[in-house]
């Protein structure tokens, strides 16, 4: 029981930041949707911790958390489906870039295995991503640092189609990763793909400048 109250608690707050960072890379105020995003994020938890715990699959966790968060993003924060899945696509990339920097920091010679299912080394490496997370989001957002979207004139054509199709790609290759489990590649692909969709962002800001 404390294992799984560990586990959904340091996930909640995990996915709230990641929430934070997603939209603040963005310039959208987090804050403004902070009780909605609460709400999905324990909702996160919990399909995560039954995947893991309960049904063996942890490696499908981070496809529907990217699910709901594109969910959460089109609802409540009313912006458009295609540049939800960017937006979500992309927070969930430098976030855990930004894990998996910490996690080779300060756990590298420990296995995988004494990370996960609500242990206190797991537990830790959460608390300090999320509290990184959210003090750098803050800077970023006092400092104006970050990407404007034409959320507005959302007018692909057949870049509609591409992003649309990269988007999948990057979903199944995370959930490929996950299930390879490999601390290293995970360093190298999310790092190339966080700069994909960040390049991409800021292809669009120029554009609609």
């Amino acid at each position: 029981m404390w294992d799984a109250s560990m586990f959904i608690t340091f996930s909640v707050v995990e996915s709230f930041a990641a929430f934070v960072l997603t939209l603040t890379i963005f310039r959208l105020k987090a804050l403004d949707f902070q009780w909605q995003a609460l709400v999905v994020s324990l909702l996160m938890s919990c399909q995560s911790f039954v995947l893991r715990e309960e049904l063996d699959l942890a490696f499908l966790a981070p496809v529907i958390n990217i699910l709901l968060m594109v969910l959460l993003i089109t609802t409540v924060v009313k912006v458009p489906l295609i540049w939800s899945g960017i937006l979500s696509v992309t927070g969930f990339f430098v976030y855990t870039l930004v894990q998996t920097i910490l996690l080779v920091l300060m756990y590298s010679d420990v296995p995988m295995s004494e990370l996960q299912g609500g242990t206190a080394m797991g537990s830790l490496l959460q608390a300090i991503t999320s509290a990184v997370v959210l003090i750098a989001s803050g800077l970023l957002y006092k400092f104006g640092i970050g990407f404007i979207a034409p959320f507005d004139k959302l007018r692909f054509k057949w870049e509609q189609n591409l992003v649309v199709v990269v988007i999948i790609g990057a979903l199944v290759t995370v959930t490929v990763i996950a299930y390879l489990n490999d601390v290293w590649l995970n360093i190298a692909y999310f790092a190339m793909a966080a700069g994909l969709f960040l390049y991409y962002a800021l292809k669009k800001e120029r554009e609609y400048d």
